[in-house]
């Protein structure tokens, strides 16, 4: 658990600001019914907006400047448009978990969620005005406690990266600088999949996951977490056989003992590297047609992609392994 049990002089004096944010957002919200329409006509001056998120209309400050971000997305998001949350969810500054400038923005940023949980009492200290959520977690009673802190923000997180990422900087009231990114990027991956057509035509992709625990292993669809930078450049994705993945929200684990069913793939990009000493002695992988010509890739840290300049980093990548398989 990421939360403990306070102090009881502690707990009092939280559960006083808890009552006290209430009715502070009850009387706001009685003074904004009298008068949404001029609040909306200024926009620069008024103390609220309503911007759309994943669920619906919701009304957010005008300016947010204390910004918890609660997903593992979020908060890169963030860090584009120049924005440093208050807190963040742990592990996502870790070493290959994003592009190392994220880590190093966020280096210090209070951690206050996990896929888990999220630790109302950390998100109260640090006094947000906005908190970012998934729209799918956490359970209604969290959500309720959260929302006496601040307005809550919601995310799909399976939803469309990119839509998702011009959301969250519209939230954070720097749509302009995410969508001038996000033609930078779009541009950038059109020119690439234009430069590479017939390389990409003609070598079918195969995104392989190496399981560290069992002689397993799996191939993700178009859509599925690794693969936005190659779904952008409009990659062709290996057809998967029966006993795999179909689509971005299924999964299968395969048996080593069935490596031939990677013959499809024009090459592979294997996110494990380490896994790969495995295979030094499997005649089955050896005979494999990415295998035998030298098209099996591997080292693309943090392929997630969230971010439209976390993007820029993973077309950077995307862009060398095409040069590479098509010199081979």
């Amino acid at each position: 658990m990421l939360s403990s049990s306070p102090s009881i002089p502690r707990a009092r004096k939280r559960l006083l600001r808890v009552v006290a944010t209430v009715s502070s957002l009850a009387l706001l919200g009685s003074a904004l019914a009298g008068c949404a329409a001029s609040a909306d006509a200024s926009d620069s001056g008024s103390a609220t907006r309503t911007v759309a998120d994943s669920v619906g209309d919701v009304r957010i400050p005008t300016h947010p400047k204390r910004i918890v971000a609660t997903d593992f997305f979020s908060s890169s998001v963030l860090v584009d448009v120049g924005v440093t949350p208050v807190g963040v969810m742990q592990g996502i500054q870790e070493p290959g978990s994003r592009p190392q400038r994220y880590i190093d923005a966020l280096k210090g940023v209070e951690q206050v969620s996990t896929y888990a949980e999220i630790n109302v009492e950390k998100v109260l200290d640090l006094d947000p005005d906005l908190i970012i959520v998934d729209a799918a977690f956490p359970e209604p009673e969290t959500l309720k406690r959260l929302e006496a802190i601040a307005p809550l923000f919601r995310v799909d997180l399976t939803g469309s990266w990119s839509k998702r990422a011009l959301s969250i900087a519209d939230a954070a009231n720097h749509l302009d600088t995410a969508q001038k990114q996000q033609r930078s990027y779009d541009e950038r991956a059109k020119r690439i999949s234009k430069h590479y057509r017939k390389v990409l035509d003609e070598n079918p992709l195969a995104v392989v996951s190496l399981n560290t625990n069992d002689a397993t292993w799996a191939s993700y669809a178009p859509g599925g977490w690794p693969t936005p930078a190659w779904v952008d450049i409009d990659a062709v994705f290996r057809t998967p056989t029966d006993g795999e993945a179909k689509t971005s929200t299924d999964w299968a684990w395969i048996s080593d003992e069935q490596l031939e069913k990677l013959g499809n793939a024009g090459f592979i990009v294997v996110l494990e590297p380490e896994q790969l000493s495995r295979y030094e002695n499997n005649r089955v992988w050896k005979s494999l047609p990415a295998v035998r010509n030298g098209k099996v890739f591997s080292g693309f840290e943090a392929p997630a992609t969230s971010s439209f300049e976390w993007g820029q980093d993973s077309l950077d990548t995307v862009e060398s392994i095409l040069q590479k398989v098509a010199q081979g």
